[in-house]
């Protein structure tokens, strides 16, 4: 499969994410800002980083036709992290939680890490197939 310019920008978007986080939680920049207002931040660029891989979000969840979908287990995976980010990112904006900002920004370098290794290690053929030109 390989890298894409998809996988940069998640990279970068994963990126920023964890440095909002560490100069807010290590006080070296943001200290005006709140652990809900830092989980607002940190929870929308991992909501962007999901939009930038939806089209390998359709084959892992077989949503797109023609496509050879990833082991079970790498769906389980993806989704119970994707759970947990979503869960934690809801609660830490609710409550304010210091710990549920810490387990949303480390689901969400979980899930790129997975996602990345799965694209690094799997080979050309298992990318999506080109959907057949519609005839008349």
């Amino acid at each position: 499969m390989g890298f894409s310019i998809r996988d940069g920008v998640a990279t970068v978007l994963v990126a920023a994410a964890t440095v909002v986080y560490a100069l807010w939680a290590t006080g070296a920049a943001l200290g005006g800002w709140s652990a809900r207002e830092t989980a607002a931040v940190v929870f929308a660029l991992g909501f962007v980083t999901c939009v930038t891989d939806q089209k390998q979000m359709a084959v892992v969840y077989r949503a797109a036709p023609g496509t050879r979908r990833p082991p079970a287990a790498y769906a389980v995976l993806t989704s119970l992290l994707g759970a947990a980010a979503l869960a934690a990112g809801i609660t830490a904006m609710i409550t304010a939680s210091t710990a549920m900002l810490a387990a949303l920004t480390a689901a969400m370098v979980g899930l790129w890490a997975v996602a990345t290794a799965r694209h690094a290690l799997t080979p050309a053929t298992g990318q999506p197939a080109e959907r057949p030109a519609k005839t008349a």
